[in-house]
């Protein structure tokens, strides 16, 4: 089970089910730190998900969640970016990747 950590405005901004994120190998090692752009299901519980990986939410000013999430990670998308404006806000261009990939 490898670990990975994603970064949320608030913790409530996670929601279970099918989501698209950035996320952080948190695995010792050469690739630690390496980012992923992913889609994949999250849950509060290891429970209903296939291979579950750990994964760490982090808020904006860098506090780290009480208790792990988990991701079993279905997508490695080829992107390592997502569509948006210069300085545009990376959280709010997730949020309409994952609209017109129609996971929300």
């Amino acid at each position: 089970m490898k670990e990975w950590q994603t970064f949320l405005r608030r913790f409530s901004d996670m929601k279970e089910g099918k989501r698209e994120l950035f996320i952080k190998d948190l695995t010792p090692g050469k690739a630690k730190y390496a980012t992923k752009h992913v889609v994949g299901m999250v849950a509060k519980s290891k429970a209903g998900l296939e291979d579950p990986d750990t994964l760490w939410l982090r808020g904006e000013s860098g506090e780290r969640s009480r208790e792990p999430w988990y991701i079993s990670i279905e997508q490695t998308l080829e992107e390592e970016w997502v569509p948006g404006k210069p300085y545009e806000d990376v959280l709010e261009a997730v949020s309409k990747s994952e609209k017109e990939r129609g996971l929300r």
